[in-house]
């Protein structure tokens, strides 16, 4: 029997299973995700475009340096999507997408994912969407609704 007021199992009784989040929880916390990136690196973008207009002194001076900007901003946008994703899963366990709909991503046994177990499985990540994201459709048919880098890190991501 389950204790009510703080959900946990009484001595004796198994842990309650998981309801663990199918493919479309998890796609629609991942295009959140991804529009919460592009707005946020775009916003970037946009003040450091700001920045150099207001110190230049022609605009035809500006264009070589909103060029090796914008070069700089391509660039750096992996390192940006990388540090968005270990950083949040590291901490909460959970991005803002994963937050919005209430899911989070937890070990095996159900404990907290630390920031190592958040760089394998952002490694397996990109593993997963390199056949034609394959990795990530896997997660229809396992039974623990599981994508390949939640099989290569040990987690699984739950509905809280």
């Amino acid at each position: 029997m389950i204790n009510k007021a703080n959900e946990t199992p009484t001595p004796g009784e198994p842990a309650p299973t998981p309801q663990y989040a199918g493919f479309l929880a998890r796609g629609m916390a991942m295009g959140i995700d991804i529009l919460l990136i592009h707005l946020l690196y775009f916003c970037c973008l946009c003040a450091v475009v700001a920045a150099l207009w207001a110190h230049s002194p022609h605009w035809l001076a500006l264009i070589p340096s909103l060029l090796m900007c914008l070069l700089l901003f391509l660039l750096s946008f992996p390192l940006f999507v990388a540090v968005y994703f270990l950083a949040l899963h590291g901490w909460q366990g959970q991005t803002l997408g994963k937050m919005f709909l209430g899911l989070r991503v937890v070990r095996d046994d159900g404990g907290e994912v630390t920031p190592g177990l958040a760089f394998l499985r952002f490694i397996g990540f990109c593993l997963s969407i390199l056949p034609c994201g394959l990795g990530l459709f896997w997660s229809l048919v396992d039974q623990e609704k599981c994508a390949w880098h939640d099989h290569l890190a040990a987690t699984r991501v739950v509905m809280k």
